[in-house]
């Protein structure tokens, strides 16, 4: 957590999302840690000494106004980054990142992209195939263990029997899905997504969500999603980083986004914070 931030939490919550508090050494691993980490391109600063980790099974919504470096940061972590300085440091498992190979990297964080961008031209299996990279050598072709993990992730996904069609057949919803399988066959601990329901119906970005969920609690999937949708992170839970100006405001129990006027101070505008009905949490609503 950074200095200039709202406000960092310590006292428990009443009611933790069901991954946030877990006990054990297994949650307590630290996968991914920004140490006072800037980036800037020429004279525009990017980020600015952001500092967090991701544990195991870590849900992490990145919210924050346009232009505020929450894709940067994805981009930084993924090493796509080449033009800029950067300071500071980003490790993966206490190794930093700059050590790491890209086949070694891959098999730590797989990435999903914004739905609606270029379509690759291949059915929903040989996509997720085509995942597989850091597991198989240059001289090998897929094992029966690949398969097995390909299959696994099209039934995660409930893709099983729509992986003969061909990714340009599917409407954006079920792509965005076959995207997020093949991120699930490259069997990565991390997985970072960048808007993945921007351009879907509220129908596909609700069984979206519904999924990431899932994955994150049954397969303790440590999860990092860029969302414009601030009730996003009050649905699942978990934590929030609030990004504004390249800066981290908050980071934190997602709960904590309706307090302290978190949100007003980050995208300078008015809200509301009303109750759903059912006693199912609050809803965040722009003025």
């Amino acid at each position: 957590m950074t200095g200039n931030a709202v406000k960092l939490w310590s006292a428990p919550l009443k009611n933790p999302h069901p991954q946030a508090m877990t006990a054990g050494a297994e949650r307590e691993q630290t996968i991914v840690e920004f140490v006072d980490f800037s980036f800037r391109v020429d004279e525009k600063v990017i980020l600015k000494d952001i500092s967090f980790s991701a544990a195991r099974s870590d849900f992490i919504s990145i919210i924050g106004p346009n232009g505020a470096g929450k894709s940067t940061l994805l981009k930084c972590l993924m090493r796509l980054q080449a033009r800029g300085r950067k300071s500071g440091r980003i490790l993966i498992k206490n190794a930093d990142i700059a050590g790491y190979g890209q086949r070694q990297l891959a098999r730590v964080i797989s990435f999903v992209p914004q739905a609606g961008g270029w379509i690759p031209p291949f059915t929903v299996r040989d996509f997720a195939r085509l995942s597989r990279f850091p597991h198989v050598s240059a001289v090998s072709g897929l094992s029966r263990r690949d398969e097995e993990a390909v299959d696994r992730a099209l039934a995660l996904t409930g893709l099983t029997d729509m992986a003969r069609r061909t990714l340009k057949t599917m409407s954006g919803g079920e792509r965005q899905k076959a995207f997020l399988a093949a991120a699930l066959a490259q069997e990565a601990e991390v997985m970072l997504l960048d808007e993945p329901a921007a351009a879907l119906d509220p129908k596909h970005a609700s069984e979206l969500i519904i999924l990431l969920d899932k994955l994150n609690q049954e397969e303790k999937l440590t999860i990092l999603t860029v969302t414009h949708d601030l009730n996003h992170p009050l649905k699942v839970g978990g934590k929030t980083m609030v990004l504004a100006e390249g800066r981290c405001r908050y980071f934190g129990p997602s709960t904590g986004l309706i307090n302290g006027g978190v949100l007003e101070q980050a995208f300078d505008h008015p809200f509301l914070y009303l109750d759903r009905p059912g006693g199912q949490g609050r809803l965040v609503v722009a003025q």
